[in-house]
């Protein structure tokens, strides 16, 4: 039953998502598997944005395109994508359920499921099926997490298991591999100890098992490895010197403290619905963080002293201490940037409240049948009830329930894409070019990466579509070009605001945000330039209400913008919910157009990016004129 709930994940994003931007360029590449154009690391990360290194560190690896690969190539780029996100979700929760079944038995296997379901639901079903490489190492993760406890109770025969699941995690983002070296540490002190605990003439078997995990772990890691050898520098030292740049701003310990205190009590991180990384870093009081960390340490420590004898109790125990480690140093490398407020740079805590809870759980357990002697831990099948019931609340939780977490939130909604592409491909002046075709972006594009989605979808139909020298690292490198050495372009417009149109022959144009209220943002415009913008009391505590450093990224945005870029301010739907609900001293807006314009967004995207989106295709003439007379072309 724990495999409904990414399959009904799936469905419920199928059709009204397509792979645009990252994902996009994930899906390029995952079609390259196997060619000649094979990736051997992940996407470029955003490392170059902190500290005094310019250049982008790679994710480490390229596993995550090889499980995406045959899905996308047989089923396409949304059903094959859902669905391969979807089986290492559900591949996760299997085993999870089954290694605490292997060790702890029917009840255990059913709390494995129920805590399982949990971390899915807190995730979202977006969580489960988003490709990006942020996100898709978290249930991986805490697969992983469970592997390593079962290594600690002596169980080699999963050492091999443990390999795949912590190296597809550990390769899919940076901020996974703190969390992922300490979980290695613990994992191999556990097979030493069980070497060591073991006969002599036992070791040999359990030798065998070690061995298929190095192999297992050195297959995985060959591409990388290759990529190291042939490159200078190597993508892993590239790493290495990105990790001891001390110019770095990053979080640090204190954060990191207040961040596992969070996840530990006294409200469960597990079973949040929607839980973002704001939630995490909000400031928290030092007596409340040391509080917080004594009264769980002492449950700890008390029930580990209570529950001696029991040695698959207290490594469990063992693994709260391992996955605090692993959230204290993850979270003091953070960067102090917007990155911190997103949920995908925290994977470590779903795997610390799973064990959290899986050793309070195990404790009420034992101690009811004390403190009140008629209850008795119940049938088995009594736990499986209850465990498929969870199981399939959180699995239609999506179907029900309007969470943002369950939806894959795009830029763009994909229709307007899908409509987009179709005029594209029905462009006779398109079709007839017989060379390379440049995708560039007119408008800001930094987050949106419409080039980009164009651009791939082109070329995986088999169009000779080359990419600029800024896509380095998204692209395999054939498919990068000098635009001087160009003579077609195909610009793609996003108009918004001042965006004008540039020269060439148009050869596509949808409206970017079908049904939006123009009448209502051309209104609240006038409005908006008529005073300078006073905050007010009410909207002033309602940032300051905000987690972290949020309130003060919005409001510096709505102080500097309201009146200069009003369009693109209020096109983002929980800046103009704020407003709505604690609009500003000044200027005065009204809140029927407010309304009006909220109520005209489309479902789906995050923020209208564009009015209309056109595209325009540029022959050699009229690149050479609309080259600047400085260009070295």
């Amino acid at each position: 039953m724990l495999v409904l709930v990414p399959l009904v994940a799936a469905m419920a994003n199928h059709g009204r998502w397509e792979p645009q931007g990252d994902d996009a360029l994930i899906e390029l590449r995952a079609r390259e598997v196997g060619t000649s154009r094979s990736p051997q690391v992940g996407q470029p990360s955003t490392s170059g944005s902190y500290g005094e290194r310019a250049e982008n560190v790679a994710h480490p690896g390229p596993l995550g395109f090889f499980v995406l690969a045959p899905g996308t190539r047989l089923l396409g780029p949304l059903t094959g994508t859902l669905l391969s996100t979807a089986a290492v979700s559900a591949a996760s929760l299997l085993v999870v359920a089954w290694l605490l079944f292997r060790h702890l038995g029917p009840r255990g296997g059913s709390a494995g499921a129920v805590l399982g379901a949990l971390a899915a639901f807190s995730a979202g079903a977006a969580g489960l099926v988003d490709p990006l490489s942020s996100n898709f190492g978290r249930l991986p993760l805490l697969a992983a997490a469970v592997g390593v406890w079962a290594l600690l109770l002596g169980d080699l025969r999963v050492a091999p298991l443990v390999a795949a699941c912590w190296t597809f995690a550990a390769q899919q983002h940076l901020s996974v591999l703190p969390a992922a070296a300490v979980l290695a540490a613990a994992g191999v002190a556990g097979i030493a100890l069980a070497l060591w605990q073991r006969r002599h003439t036992d070791r040999l078997p359990s030798l065998a098992w070690v061995g298929g995990a190095l192999v297992v772990g050195l297959v995985l890691w060959s591409p990388v490895l290759a990529q190291e050898v042939s490159h200078d520098p190597g993508n892993l030292t590239a790493l290495a010197n990105y990790s001891g740049d001390s110019a770095r701003v990053d979080l640090g310990p204190r954060s990191a403290a207040s961040q596992v205190a969070t996840v530990l009590g006294p409200r469960p991180f597990l079973g949040r619905s929607s839980p973002a990384g704001w939630d995490l870093v909000a400031h928290r009081s030092t007596a409340g963080v040391l509080a917080t960390l004594a009264v769980v340490g002492a449950i700890l420590v008390v029930g580990a002293w209570w529950r001696r004898g029991d040695r698959r109790f207290l490594a469990a125990v063992a693994m709260v201490g391992v996955l605090a480690v692993a959230g204290v140093v993850t979270g003091t490398n953070i960067p102090d940037s917007p990155e911190q407020g997103r949920i995908n740079f925290f994977h470590w805590a779903f795997a610390l409240s799973f064990f959290q809870l899986l050793i309070f759980g195990w404790l009420l357990a034992r101690l009811a049948p004390i403190v009140a002697p008629r209850l008795t831990h119940g049938r088995r099948t009594t736990a499986a009830v209850v465990a498929g019931v969870v199981v399939l609340g959180v699995a239609v939780t999506p179907l029900v329930v309007d969470r943002r977490s369950d939806r894959l939130i795009q830029p763009i909604a994909a229709p307007v894409v899908a409509e987009l592409l179709d005029q594209l491909r029905a462009a006779p002046e398109l079709g007839a070019i017989d060379a390379p075709v440049l995708v560039l972006v007119n408008g800001d594009d930094r987050y949106i990466q419409v080039g980009d989605t164009v651009g791939t979808r082109l070329a995986i139909e088999g169009r000779d579509i080359v990419f600029p020298e800024r896509s380095k690292g998204f692209v395999h490198p054939s498919r990068l070009v000098d635009p001087c050495a160009i003579d077609h372009v195909l610009i793609v417009s996003l108009i918004l605001g001042d965006v004008t149109e540039p020269e060439g022959v148009e050869i596509a144009r949808v409206d970017g945000s079908p049904g939006l209220d123009r009448d209502a943002l051309a209104r609240l415009e006038e409005q908006a330039a008529a005073e300078p913008v006073v905050m007010g009391d009410d909207l002033e505590a309602a940032l300051n209400a905000l987690p972290g450093k949020q309130g003060g990224l919005i409001g510096a945005t709505i102080a500097f913008r309201l009146g200069s870029k009003t369009q693109q301010l209020l096109m983002v739907r929980d800046t103009l919910e704020l407003i709505i609900d604690h609009p500003p001293e000044a200027p005065a807006l009204d809140r029927g157009d407010l309304i009006a314009l909220r109520d005209s967004l489309p479902e789906g995207p995050w923020s209208v990016v564009a009015t209309e989106i056109t595209a325009h295709l540029l022959g050699p003439d009229q690149l050479a004129e609309s080259r600047p007379a400085s260009a070295t072309c």
